[in-house]
Protein backbone atom coordinates (compact mmCIF):
# COMPACT_ATOMS: atom_id res chain seq x y z
CA UNK A 1 0.00 0.00 0.00
CA UNK A 2 1.36 3.58 -0.99
CA UNK A 3 1.46 6.13 1.48
CA UNK A 4 0.68 9.57 0.34
CA UNK A 5 3.19 12.40 0.41
CA UNK A 6 1.46 14.76 3.05
CA UNK A 7 1.25 11.31 5.29
CA UNK A 8 5.13 11.01 5.79
CA UNK A 9 5.96 14.85 5.69
CA UNK A 10 7.57 15.51 8.83
CA UNK A 11 5.56 18.36 11.00
CA UNK A 12 7.25 21.62 12.53
CA UNK A 13 5.80 23.46 15.35
CA UNK A 14 6.03 25.27 17.87
CA UNK A 15 4.12 24.75 21.10
CA UNK A 16 2.83 27.93 22.64
CA UNK A 17 2.84 29.01 26.35
CA UNK A 18 5.05 29.97 28.98
CA UNK A 19 7.87 28.76 27.36
CA UNK A 20 8.08 28.36 23.85
CA UNK A 21 9.31 24.44 22.73
CA UNK A 22 10.50 23.96 19.22
CA UNK A 23 9.97 20.65 18.13
CA UNK A 24 9.38 18.37 14.75
CA UNK A 25 7.52 15.20 14.23
CA UNK A 26 6.16 12.83 11.71
CA UNK A 27 2.31 12.67 12.86
CA UNK A 28 0.24 15.84 14.05
CA UNK A 29 -0.61 14.07 16.80
CA UNK A 30 2.77 12.22 18.09
CA UNK A 31 5.02 13.71 20.46
CA UNK A 32 8.18 14.26 18.64
CA UNK A 33 11.64 15.71 19.22
CA UNK A 34 12.09 18.84 21.04
CA UNK A 35 15.01 20.55 19.73
CA UNK A 36 14.89 23.95 21.94
CA UNK A 37 12.39 24.98 25.06
CA UNK A 38 12.75 28.79 25.55
CA UNK A 39 11.31 31.58 27.88
CA UNK A 40 8.68 33.30 25.47
CA UNK A 41 9.47 35.97 23.39
CA UNK A 42 6.48 37.80 22.51
CA UNK A 43 7.15 39.08 19.04
CA UNK A 44 8.02 35.41 17.39
CA UNK A 45 4.44 34.61 16.84
CA UNK A 46 4.09 37.82 14.53
CA UNK A 47 7.66 36.89 12.57
CA UNK A 48 6.19 33.62 12.01
CA UNK A 49 3.00 34.80 10.79
CA UNK A 50 4.93 37.07 8.49
CA UNK A 51 6.99 33.64 7.69
CA UNK A 52 4.15 32.38 6.03
CA UNK A 53 3.84 30.24 9.34
CA UNK A 54 -0.14 29.17 10.57
CA UNK A 55 -0.80 29.63 14.19
CA UNK A 56 -3.94 27.12 15.50
CA UNK A 57 -4.65 25.83 19.02
CA UNK A 58 -1.68 27.40 20.76
CA UNK A 59 1.03 26.08 17.81
CA UNK A 60 2.63 27.72 15.29
CA UNK A 61 3.20 25.15 12.41
CA UNK A 62 5.98 26.23 10.40
CA UNK A 63 5.66 24.92 6.27
CA UNK A 64 9.56 24.09 6.10
CA UNK A 65 12.65 22.92 7.71
CA UNK A 66 14.71 26.56 6.47
CA UNK A 67 11.72 28.54 8.07
CA UNK A 68 12.17 26.43 11.25
CA UNK A 69 15.84 26.93 10.88
CA UNK A 70 15.11 30.55 11.14
CA UNK A 71 12.87 30.97 13.96
CA UNK A 72 14.83 28.60 16.22
CA UNK A 73 18.23 30.49 15.65
CA UNK A 74 16.42 33.85 16.29
CA UNK A 75 14.65 32.62 19.51
CA UNK A 76 18.50 31.00 21.09
CA UNK A 77 20.06 34.10 20.17
CA UNK A 78 17.24 36.80 21.01
CA UNK A 79 16.93 35.43 24.28
CA UNK A 80 20.21 37.26 25.58
CA UNK A 81 19.35 40.53 23.21
CA UNK A 82 17.83 43.67 25.66
CA UNK A 83 18.53 46.64 22.71
CA UNK A 84 15.52 46.66 20.47
CA UNK A 85 18.18 48.03 17.96
CA UNK A 86 20.61 45.43 18.03
CA UNK A 87 17.45 43.11 18.08
CA UNK A 88 15.78 44.46 14.73
CA UNK A 89 19.14 44.00 13.39
CA UNK A 90 18.70 40.07 14.23
CA UNK A 91 15.58 39.43 12.77
CA UNK A 92 16.57 41.48 9.54
CA UNK A 93 20.05 39.52 9.49
CA UNK A 94 18.67 36.06 10.73
CA UNK A 95 15.88 36.19 7.71
CA UNK A 96 18.79 37.23 5.08
CA UNK A 97 20.97 34.55 5.78
CA UNK A 98 21.79 31.94 3.15
CA UNK A 99 20.26 28.58 3.71
CA UNK A 100 23.54 26.86 4.46
CA UNK A 101 24.28 29.82 6.98
CA UNK A 102 20.77 29.05 9.04
CA UNK A 103 21.22 25.55 8.42
CA UNK A 104 24.68 24.90 9.92
CA UNK A 105 23.53 27.68 13.17
CA UNK A 106 20.00 26.04 13.45
CA UNK A 107 21.79 22.67 14.54
CA UNK A 108 24.67 23.61 16.50
CA UNK A 109 22.12 25.23 18.77
CA UNK A 110 20.43 21.74 18.50
CA UNK A 111 23.20 19.77 19.29
CA UNK A 112 23.65 21.69 22.19
CA UNK A 113 20.00 21.68 23.09
CA UNK A 114 20.11 17.84 22.70
CA UNK A 115 23.62 17.27 24.70
CA UNK A 116 22.24 19.34 27.73
CA UNK A 117 18.64 19.58 27.24
CA UNK A 118 19.30 23.61 29.19
CA UNK A 119 20.05 26.95 27.80
CA UNK A 120 22.57 27.89 29.52
CA UNK A 121 25.13 25.89 27.54
CA UNK A 122 23.86 27.52 24.53
CA UNK A 123 24.84 31.24 25.77
CA UNK A 124 28.03 30.67 24.26
CA UNK A 125 27.14 30.30 20.88
CA UNK A 126 24.34 33.17 21.14
CA UNK A 127 27.58 35.17 21.97
CA UNK A 128 29.70 33.75 19.18
CA UNK A 129 26.66 34.36 16.32
CA UNK A 130 26.42 38.04 17.66
CA UNK A 131 29.81 38.87 17.64
CA UNK A 132 30.69 36.91 14.01
CA UNK A 133 27.67 38.76 12.57
CA UNK A 134 28.71 41.89 14.41
CA UNK A 135 25.41 42.32 16.75
CA UNK A 136 27.85 42.82 19.83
Amino acid sequence: MKRNKEECSIIFSIKLGKNLTFMWSSAPDTKGSTDLKIRQIPELAIIAKNMGCRIQNGRIFIPDLDIYNRLLIYACVRISMRSRIKIRDLATLVFELSSLDAHYWASRFRELWWKHEKYRPLLKTAKAFRLFFGLG
